[in-house]
């Protein structure tokens, strides 16, 4: 019996220790604000998946589904997944490419705020607010040295540690880039963080500045993360 209830506490640890579950606190909460949704509307499907909830005191609650909540014995109702590179924000693709995982995976956004039927707004987790301007219009906003995040569904679980370089081409000028990944990623959905470590200077009356160094990890913990609400 004693052997019975330490391989069930066993299980049920190794169980909770695979949960994907986060917390955090919005910076900009409304004024008597109702408990609302946090969705996700993944490319193929026909609803929207929650995730988690954000409770009346602003406090964010993320409880992500197992990866079968994306999919649907109706084919064409399925989440829509790519190659691995194709759902990171940052990769090099044709040039010094490296050996990518061999699985399907996607990113999806916007991280949505659901309440009586509707959407009432959009969640953006960042370190600094400025990042936020950017990220709504990459072409004229330059970003600052920071981190954001991104949340990424992949297949099956997999391991990506690496790093490559790249080059880009804008109007007369060239950028040099390059991409340090540290990966551990469970099958479903992953929090990732991007943190912009240096930053490409451009002529600002053509185009934006460009990250041109960038580290790519697992979110292990909630601090600094600035959730910033903007609402519908």
């Amino acid at each position: 019996m004693k052997q019975q209830l330490f391989t069930f506490l066993g299980l049920l640890l190794c169980i909770l220790g695979h949960t994907q579950t986060h917390t955090g606190k919005l910076e900009n909460p409304l004024k008597n604000m109702p408990e609302m949704d946090i969705v996700l509307w993944p490319m193929g499907m026909d609803s929207a998946v929650n995730i988690g909830k954000l409770t009346a005191n602003g406090t964010l609650e993320f409880d992500f589904p197992k990866k079968e909540a994306f999919h649907s014995t109706n084919e064409d109702k399925q989440i829509i997944v790519n190659d691995f590179k194709y759902a990171l924000r940052f990769n090099c693709i044709g040039q010094g490419e490296p050996m990518y995982p061999n699985v399907m995976a996607t990113s999806i956004s916007p991280i949505s705020l659901w309440y009586k039927e509707r959407y009432v707004g959009v969640l953006f987790p960042v370190t600094d607010e400025a990042l936020v301007h950017w990220l709504e219009d990459e072409a004229y906003n330059s970003p600052v040295k920071g981190t954001f995040y991104d949340v990424v569904y992949v297949a099956e679980a997999t391991t990506f540690q690496t790093e490559c370089a790249t080059t880009f081409q804008f109007s007369e000028e060239t950028v040099n880039a390059s991409y340090h990944y540290q990966l551990e990623l469970e099958a479903g959905l992953n929090f990732i963080a991007y943190t912009i470590e240096d930053i490409h200077k451009m002529n600002s009356k053509v185009i934006s500045n460009k990250p041109s160094k960038v580290v790519v990890k697992n979110v292990k913990a909630e601090d600094g993360i600035k959730w910033i609400a903007k609402y519908f």
